[in-house]
């Protein structure tokens, strides 16, 4: 369960970080108001499950140039390079499900990217 818990947080602050509003968890999915541009969704829309979704994050980790990391038995989502490279860990997830927790990290990274202003 907190896992889950972890994964909306996840989620939910990323897609502050993008843009969308009004953000709401409906059993156990996100709605909001998507970013300027997206009439078509009238206002609500599913917020994409980047932390669940490789279809989802896969794309954002590629517009955002972040990467994995996995060593020793962590994963980490990274972003920037030499002394600019910021790491994000999903240690929390690691004992759970490596797929899982490659997902969260790239979560966390693009979030921390944001968070920095990159």
């Amino acid at each position: 369960m907190k896992n889950q818990e972890n994964k909306i947080a996840a989620n939910k602050r990323l897609a502050e970080l993008l843009g969308w509003s009004n953000i709401a968890e409906v059993n156990g999915a996100l709605v909001g108001t998507p970013p300027a541009g997206a009439a078509e969704s009238r206002g609500q829309a599913l917020v994409p499950d980047w932390a669940g979704d490789w279809a989802a994050i896969g794309r954002l980790a590629a517009d955002h140039q972040v990467d994995v990391l996995h060593n020793w038995g962590s994963v980490y989502g990274r972003w920037g390079a030499g002394a600019n490279c910021a790491t994000r860990a999903a240690v929390d997830h690691i004992a759970d499900d490596r797929d899982a927790a490659t997902r969260m990290a790239l979560t966390l990274a693009v979030a921390s990217k944001l968070e920095a202003g990159q």
